[in-house]
């Protein structure tokens, strides 16, 4: 009878381990990919780690220098025509307020806007998550929003500020 015992709680130990990582990083945009008026991508942890330890972007072509290996999901959405789609502004919402973002910085000129918003690590050497959100006028709007554990060093902060 022990033995049967310990089986069951090795089992529900078990799944009850393997049900939240099943589920993966929670998709913020995924309703709004049924929209024509939207590109939609989402790249999930095990997509990240089969492409090793590179970088996702130039940094000399602005882009952002993190490696795959650092992140866990990316998830990006744009429209060309659907700006202010409410259900997209309450998808970003979310994601500020689920993560408690703060704002690192925002850039505005005419009709354009740069805003960046993040969280920290504890030991404050990461960003944990990551939102970046660029306008331009009221109709073309670019999202992407990406959790792991991005590096704060000068090479990052002069990205994002620019």
């Amino acid at each position: 009878m022990n033995n049967f015992l310990r089986i069951i709680i090795v089992l529900i130990v078990g799944i009850s381990a393997v049900i939240p990582a099943a589920a993966g990083p929670k998709k913020y945009f995924e309703d709004l990919s049924a929209n024509p008026n939207f590109d939609y991508t989402y790249v999930s942890p095990l997509m990240l780690q089969a492409m090793g330890d590179q970088y996702l972007s130039q940094e000399r072509s602005g882009g952002l220098p993190v490696k795959s290996s650092q992140i866990t999901s990316i998830e990006t959405i744009s429209t060309n025509g659907d700006g202010m789609n409410e259900k997209l502004w309450k998808a970003i919402t979310s994601i500020k307020k689920d993560n408690k973002l703060e704002t690192l910085t925002t850039k505005k000129k005419d009709f354009y806007r740069y805003d960046v918003f993040a969280k920290l690590s504890g030991d404050h050497k990461y960003f944990t998550n990551l939102l970046v959100i660029t306008q331009d006028g009221a109709e073309n709007v670019s999202v992407v929003y990406m959790e792991g554990k991005i590096p704060v060093n000068s090479n990052l902060k002069y990205t994002l500020t620019q």
